[in-house]
């Protein structure tokens, strides 16, 4: 073989490695479960690092609620912050290319919406806003948990 064959035979295996992990980035590794949603793929010990981060977040709706029900806006910052991007994990890109794209995306938001409530509540715009918006997040929680399930291997 020629330098020129052997370059263009480098290249298209450059490029069919990215083509590759691109199409595993936006799939993932997932099955359809029995009851319908999607059942994502996972090792145990990711199972435990994501259900802990979901763990998180639910914390932080729990902190909200209870600012909500002192009256303290500032508590209310306080723990959507702790559900913010400032929380997100730095996840093996092994996890990542495991996870769907709608999943990731859908997860990305929630974070971002938890730092737009922590900004809200620095105005103090009153109860019915900070409700209103926790229930907007609320909604997104249930719609992932109606269409995902995690599966050990």
């Amino acid at each position: 073989m020629n330098v020129n064959k052997i370059s263009i035979l480098a290249i298209l295996l450059w490029v069919g490695l990215i083509l590759v992990l691109g199409i595993k980035f936006i799939k993932g590794s997932v099955d359809k479960g029995e009851d319908g949603r999607v059942e994502i793929n996972l090792t145990k010990s990711e199972k435990i690092l994501v259900l802990g981060e979901m763990r998180q977040l639910l914390k932080a709706v729990q902190g909200i609620v209870n600012g909500i029900e002192q009256n303290d806006h500032k508590a209310i910052a306080e723990a959507a912050l702790g559900g913010g991007t400032k929380m997100m994990i730095d996840d093996s890109s092994g996890l990542m290319l495991k996870l769907p794209l709608n999943f990731k995306t859908q997860g990305v938001g929630v974070h971002k919406y938890f730092d737009k409530i922590a900004e809200e509540a620095q105005k103090n715009p009153g109860r019915d806003k900070i409700i209103s918006m926790l229930n907007t997040q609320l909604q997104s929680c249930v719609s992932c948990h109606a269409g995902y399930q995690f599966k050990t291997n």
